[in-house]
């Protein structure tokens, strides 16, 4: 009795280590691997896409790619095994990228940064180019065991599906939405606020006083374009709100978007672009152009108008647009956003209210810094 009893205690251990090594093998997490190359991958991904503009290459045997990683993707280099980054430049936000980490555990850090750069991304072309700014909201990142792919293109699902068939239809991905958008809005103080070479004191004092021996070349040079503008095309008998909306229309048809804001580096900007200068002389400034260039002529009219610092959409990139103020009541005014890259001048957001900006989900400013913008008499189209 006592044997059977043993040996019943011993069958019953064996098959509970049995159970535990079945358990242990069957719940332990498979290692994700392929055969492919990261390039050969990638290569996957953008034969599955039928519209992708020309992208450049940089493998992880270039030097760049380190400067890559740390620089635009904000990752240390160090967490990277191997991997490939294909983007496209100007205006052009398209971009795949397959990186091997050295160490899956990391998965979830470079999740929450690439996230963070897609958002960033998103940041520069707000506003300027809306349709590549909608193109990278559409973002996706992947990661399957320690393959993280970065995917900025027109079809993401299917060049998520072409990513995963790279590992067998049988793997399996975990995945997150990057269109999610951070309250963390980035305060900027108007105050701290210069243009570079150009005074616009001293533009002002030579307009009203018609002697400009003490201006720099530059800022003589933008004023003689301004008057010549104000004489085309203000007449006499004008309403502030029609001298507006002349200078409006002549910015947008007469300059275009600088194209090198777009750069990666950030080192091409054009010098005078956030002036006057690029607008006036250059025809092609930023955002800052285009309001430095607005509030100008509307000093040089007697018109009261500031200038607005604040995000797109929450990131860190920087904006500036204007408000005018019309029979007592103030107005906001976006000329650059007015001149969008790849199509023609609008009045999208001319005389709009603050609530009209907030709701759109895209200019974000200290509002505490600058006057609330409710009336809607001079709104384009009401008046």
């Amino acid at each position: 009795m006592k044997k059977v009893q043993i040996c019943m205690v011993i069958v019953f251990i064996i098959l509970m280590i049995l159970g535990i090594v079945f358990f242990i093998t069957h719940t332990q997490k498979q290692s994700v691997e392929t055969d492919m190359t990261p390039n050969e991958i990638v290569t996957a991904i953008i034969e599955s896409q039928t519209e992708l503009p020309s992208l450049n290459q940089i493998t992880s045997e270039n030097e760049e790619f380190v400067t890559y990683l740390s620089d635009y993707y904000l990752i240390d280099s160090k967490t990277i095994e191997n991997g490939v980054i294909y983007y496209a430049d100007g205006v052009e936000a398209s971009e795949i990228a397959v990186l091997i980490l050295r160490d899956e555990k990391n998965s979830g850090t470079i999740k929450t940064i690439l996230t963070g750069y897609i958002q960033n991304r998103a940041g520069i072309f707000e506003g300027y180019a809306p349709k590549q700014a909608a193109l990278v909201k559409k973002g996706e990142i992947i990661v399957n065991g320690k393959y993280v792919a970065l995917l900025i293109c027109k079809d993401t699902d299917v060049a998520k599906t072409a990513f995963l068939n790279c590992f067998g239809e049988s793997q399996k991905s975990s995945s997150i939405s990057t269109t999610t958008k951070s309250d963390n809005i980035s305060k900027t103080d108007n105050s701290n606020k210069i243009d570079s070479e150009y005074d616009s004191t001293s533009v002002l004092k030579a307009w009203k006083s018609e002697d400009t021996s003490f201006l720099s070349k530059t800022d003589s040079e933008i004023l003689e374009v301004a008057k010549k503008v104000i004489n085309q095309e203000i007449k006499d008998n004008m309403t502030d709100y029609e001298k507006e909306l002349a200078i409006h229309d002549w910015i947008t048809n007469w300059s275009s978007f600088d194209y090198s804001v777009f750069d990666r580096s950030g080192n091409n900007l054009k010098e005078g672009s956030d002036t006057p200068y690029g607008v006036l002389i250059e025809r092609e400034a930023m955002c800052h152009g285009y309001s430095s260039t607005f509030k100008l002529f509307m000093d040089m009219l007697d018109i009261e108008c500031i200038t607005v610092f604040g995000t797109p959409n929450s990131n860190g990139v920087e904006h500036s647009w204007n408000m005018v103020k019309l029979d007592g009541e103030w107005y906001c005014v976006d000329v650059a956003w007015d001149d969008p890259i790849g199509g023609s001048p609008t009045h999208t957001y001319f005389n709009v209210t603050s609530k009209y900006l907030r709701n759109s989900g895209i200019h974000k400013w200290n509002d505490s810094n600058v006057p609330e913008a409710t009336a809607t008499t001079y709104a384009f189209g009401n008046h």
